[in-house]
């Protein structure tokens, strides 16, 4: 058997979890090939070609690799990968391995398609697995690993997590063998290399319990198996970026892909030091209301925080609280705002989900005053709740009697396309009855220059008048929107 390893991943041509276990194979010996299968398509997402599946095949024609790992993440791709296991299996007899949050709470299902699955972090377990396999091993006893034993579906339990991320090293660019399969074409070279940003997470794992987020039910996989939100070192991350400045030429942003970044202020000290000195590159980061604090706001800009992306999901305490069990209140949303503002943050960006069955007039109405309430400047980021599988929101949905099970079923699996439209296409975003009223009024909060036109037009809705006017606003600000954000990116990247 050959020490052959194909890693995939699904659309997204930067994925870290891949890079991660091609270190790990990597550092034991393996011949590492990376596979990124297609990109994220913001705008209109598609699923394989044939084409596509055809270049896929050749490929694994052309390396012959003994064991091919899927990196499943998302409920949202599953078409394209039911595609390439498909296709995988049409073409090779080599082991395929499902990884990911999806096989993770799902292993199950999964293994109908997978020969295996390791579930939670998986750079240890992978390369048990393969090791063990290729020395004709006993494999029963690995830890993060579900197989199946005859008919039998063997779910094994996670091993502790990894305390030191460091001893985990970080994704190299370039450094094995690369491939991109988009628009019916395959590339053979990292597409990192003539990228203009560059992606990368300082820790794992997230503080909070979001009811709509795979992130509490993959904390409860990990109850008693050790800190669950973990930190790299300062040295760690300097080293990543350093080398990242040194191979790509075009670098303009960093993106730090955290699911909230670090507010250690003793960490956020020596980080915006070293970061400024040493890679002094403009950076985008995700935040919480309530991890916004005035010295690490302070220290952070002045080590070139261009962007900061903050939750907010709803305007309503009362969808925050029990719905998604998101403990901030009004206050502490505003205030925190305040602080963003003060501190000059280039560009503020406020995330809502909106437009799904657990959200009423009422509740839109109350988001909308607290959009007027929070310090401009601001962007708002407005989409559909996209129901995940395995979240507890899921549960809650056919409790309340919003949903049934066949009915969330037919939405978390339908087509990409579907699912899209669902949540951030055209169809999420139909401002055509009432209450799509009310979210094209939300959406209009951020521009300073409207003025007290934004509440005349509110005055005005809460009479059942003025809804061409209030579309016509909405549209023309779309618009603008769009050139702004435009001039924004293009000065980012000259001044790069």
């Amino acid at each position: 058997m050959s020490k052959k390893v194909l890693l995939i991943g699904f659309y997204n041509e930067k994925a870290l979890g891949v890079k991660y276990l091609a270190n790990s194979l990597k550092r034991n010996n393996y011949e590492v090939h990376i596979l990124f299968f297609k990109k994220f398509n913001s705008v209109n997402p598609k699923k394989a070609t044939k084409e596509e599946l055809d270049l896929l095949k050749k490929l694994i024609e052309d390396i012959k690799p003994s064991f091919i790992g899927m990196s499943v993440m998302s409920s949202l791709y599953l078409e394209t990968v039911y595609q390439v296991n498909k296709c995988i299996r049409d073409t090779t007899d080599s082991k395929i391995i499902w990884g990911g949050v999806y096989p993770t709470l799902f292993p199950k299902e999964s293994l109908k398609y997978a020969d295996y699955v390791i579930r939670g972090e998986g750079e240890n377990a992978l390369t048990e697995l393969v090791d063990n396999i290729e020395k004709k091993e006993d494999i029963k006893n690995i830890q993060n690993l579900a197989y199946t034993d005859e008919n039998d579906v063997i779910i094994n339990d996670v091993r502790p997590l990894v305390h030191d991320l460091d001893i985990l090293g970080y994704p190299h660019i370039d450094d094995v063998p690369t491939y991109f399969i988009e628009n019916n074409n395959l590339l053979s070279k990292d597409p990192q290399l003539n990228a203009l940003t560059y992606e990368l997470t300082c820790s794992r794992g997230c503080p909070f319990t979001c009811s709509y987020c795979s992130s509490i039910n993959l904390k409860r996989l990990y109850a008693k198996k050790g800190t669950y939100v973990r930190f790299r070192s300062v040295d760690s991350i300097i080293a990543e970026l350093r080398e990242a400045k040194s191979k790509m030429t075009h670098l303009k942003v960093i993106h730090f892909w955290d699911e909230i970044f670090n507010d250690n202020e003793e960490w956020i000290s020596e980080f915006s030091r070293r970061y400024k000195s040493e890679i002094g590159l403009p950076f985008n980061i995700w935040g919480h209301p309530l991890k916004i604090k005035e010295n690490v706001i302070k220290h952070l800009v002045s080590a070139g925080l261009n962007q900061i992306v903050v939750g907010i999901q709803s305007g309503s305490f009362n969808i925050r609280k029990n719905v998604f069990n998101r403990p901030e209140t009004q206050e502490e949303i505003i205030n925190s705002s305040k602080i963003l503002v003060k501190h000059k943050v280039p560009v503020i960006i406020y995330d809502f989900m909106l437009q799904h069955p657990f959200e009423s007039l009422d509740d839109l109405k109350e988001t909308f005053e607290l959009c007027t309430k929070l310090e401009k400047p601001f962007k708002l980021q407005l989409h559909g709740l996209n129901f995940l599988p395995g979240t507890d929101i899921v549960d809650m949905a056919v409790e309340a009697g919003h949903l049934t099970k066949q009915e969330l079923n037919n939405i978390m699996y339908s087509s990409i396309q579907d699912q899209y439209d669902m949540y951030w296409g055209p169809a999420a975003m139909n401002i055509m009855n009432k209450n799509q009223i009310w979210i094209a009024l939300i959406y209009l909060t951020q521009f300073k220059k409207l003025g007290g036109i934004t509440n005349r037009l509110r005055n005005k809705a809460e009479n059942g008048k003025g809804n061409k006017t209030i579309l016509m606003t909405y549209k023309s600000m779309k618009k603008y929107a769009r050139m702004m954000n435009l001039a924004h990116k293009v000065k980012l990247a000259i001044k790069g």
